[in-house]
């Protein structure tokens, strides 16, 4: 009944567990990006990155910073300890940013924060093309396009590339300012002063409670034109107020055409198919619209599908290595119930090391699928031993068939767990070893393996002993037969090297040196490529 609540659990998990072509992980680290535009960068480098630096070196959680200074901008990169909690340590980062921000030159108020995960790439890339010119087509798009989008459940941001929202552009007439002796700084004031919406507090009267609030902002152009600037002159007699796409510093083209860019990112743990599904459908009910005839929609990246198709390779793999090794278990045991019990221990202990990943709050990814492949071929190893003991005693002892059962698995039990104990000890340094990039991602291989592993053990030790005790044992191998020709050889082959334990000790050395020499001798190359930080907006100051 144990094992029975536990496959339950990894049955329903298996549909809870979201697909995942990579592992979601947060990297130890946080950017930070300071604009400062029109300046130079011996200037940002004096003004900001040297004064953030110095705030940065007081705390001891950070192993390294990197800074960049630009004419427009200074950019930091800071890596965290790999031990570090990067929530607590990335508010002391704020906290220490925040702290010198009066230090800042005037036009350095903003502060951007980044983190980043292996989330964080978009999941589903898409290009439209026209034979038009798409830049001044924003609203069209993100209306049909980007904010259904970002309505969809898991889905974190929707950005648009290669077309923004118009902007109001005020052109000023450079001979008429100075025909009518316009400041031109007084003039940004009065026109920062007069586009405002503040709370004004509250009024009382006669039992009712009344909000004030004074309303000065532009609502359209010809409110912009009709400021007065001083005496009867208005801003639309010295300026010229537009609404234009802003200039654009870099083009898209896709198959000679003009295009725009569309990418979509989901939340961290949201399931990367369905939500890619949804937004497909959005995309195919936008091309219906009859504002959307003449563009042309094309799906460049498609994770999901990569997810899918990745997945979906690993599991055909899975599948014809267990039928293989299903045909192996019957060509040498020669027997389809024993064959089919011993068979048990994979699905069983496959299906509950699906719960197991759930409640790790793992997904279902090329990482922990690869575990559980590997562990395919060795989930059968402890059944197969089991069974071979428990059958050997029960032809030893064909009317007692329980007693010959606890027998055959008492004689092996211990070989059993040192077996499984020395599989699994190779991969438990890599869950709780020392924590580096490398081995974060190899814990997502190694989790499944030792779950899979544990489980077939009591699977081997209770479900296995429970059902070969309810039937009869394979009849025994004939000495003539293929099978017991085999055993002969081995017999044969295991006396010899007992009787010469010398040349099985030279033999063994030689072996194990014929893999070490090419690694001596430089023969095998050696490469080794620290994964590179994701990076992406997730707070701004």
């Amino acid at each position: 009944m144990l094992f029975v609540a536990l496959v339950v659990i990894g049955l329903i998990a298996a549909r809870l567990l979201p697909l995942e072509q990579l592992p979601d992980i947060s990297f130890p680290g946080m950017g930070i990006t300071i604009p400062y535009l029109g300046s130079t960068p011996e200037e940002v480098e004096q003004l900001i990155t040297r004064p953030v630096e110095e705030a940065l070196s007081t705390l001891g959680s950070i192993e390294e910073v990197r800074s960049t200074s630009s004419e427009n901008q200074a950019d930091f990169q800071i890596q965290f300890a790999m031990d570090a909690d990067v929530d607590a340590t990335a508010f002391e980062v704020r906290t220490k940013v925040d702290s010198i921000r009066s230090q800042l030159p005037a036009g350095a108020d903003r502060i951007l924060m980044f983190s980043g995960s292996t989330s964080d790439q978009a999941i589903l890339v898409v290009r439209l093309s026209a034979a038009e010119d798409l830049s001044d087509s924003y609203d069209l798009l993100d209306r049909v396009l980007k904010k259904p989008m970002q309505r969809i459940d898991g889905v974190a941001r929707v950005e648009l590339a290669g077309t923004q929202p118009k902007e109001i552009r005020i052109l000023i007439d450079a001979g008429r300012i100075a025909a009518h002796h316009i400041d031109i700084a007084q003039l940004l004031t009065l026109l920062q002063k007069s586009n405002f919406s503040v709370s004004a507090g509250e009024i009382t009267e006669r039992g009712q409670r009344f909000n004030v609030r004074p309303i000065g902002e532009f609502r359209t152009l010809d409110d912009i034109r009709n400021l007065v600037i001083q005496g009867n002159i208005r801003l639309g007699d010295v300026a010229e107020v537009a609404s234009l796409a802003p200039e654009r510093t870099i083009g898209r083209h896709l198959g000679r055409r003009p295009a725009v860019g569309l990418d979509v990112f989901k939340t961290s743990k949201a399931n990367t198919v369905e939500v890619v599904k949804r937004a497909l459908a959005v995309i195919d009910s936008a091309r219906n619209l009859p504002q959307m005839q003449g563009i042309s929609v094309f799906v460049i990246s498609d994770q999901a599908d990569a997810i899918q198709t990745s997945l979906r390779d690993l599991r055909n793999a899975g599948l014809i290595g267990a039928l293989f090794g299903l045909l192996v278990l019957i060509l040498f045991l020669r027997d389809v119930p024993t064959t089919l019990i011993v068979s048990l221990a994979v699905p069983v202990s496959l299906i509950i090391t699906l719960g197991a990943l759930y409640f790790f709050g793992m997904s279902i990814n090329v990482m922990t699928m690869m575990g559980m492949l590997l562990a395919v071929g060795i989930l059968v190893d402890n059944a197969v031993v089991v069974t071979e003991s428990i059958f050997r005693h029960r032809q030893l002892d064909p009317l007692h068939p329980r007693e010959a059962t606890l027998t055959g698995v008492r004689e092996v039990g211990v070989a059993v767990l040192a077996g499984t104990a020395s599989t699994i000890i190779v991969f438990v340094p890599i869950i709780f070893g020392e924590r580096n990039m490398v081995t974060v991602f190899l814990s997502h291989v190694a989790v499944p393996i030792v779950v899979a592993m544990l489980t077939s053990l009591f699977v081997a030790q209770t479900i296995v002993p429970l059902l070969t005790a309810r039937f009869p044992p394979p009849p025994p191998v004939a000495a003539t037969a293929w099978l017991g020709r085999v055993q002969s050889f081995y017999e044969r082959g295991l006396r010899w090297i007992l009787r010469h334990p010398r040349w099985t000790g030279t033999i063994a050395l030689c072996v194990l040196l014929s893999g070490a020499a090419p690694m001596a001798l430089k023969l095998i190359k050696v490469e080794y490529e620290v994964l590179p930080h994701v990076i992406d907006v997730a707070d701004a100051m």
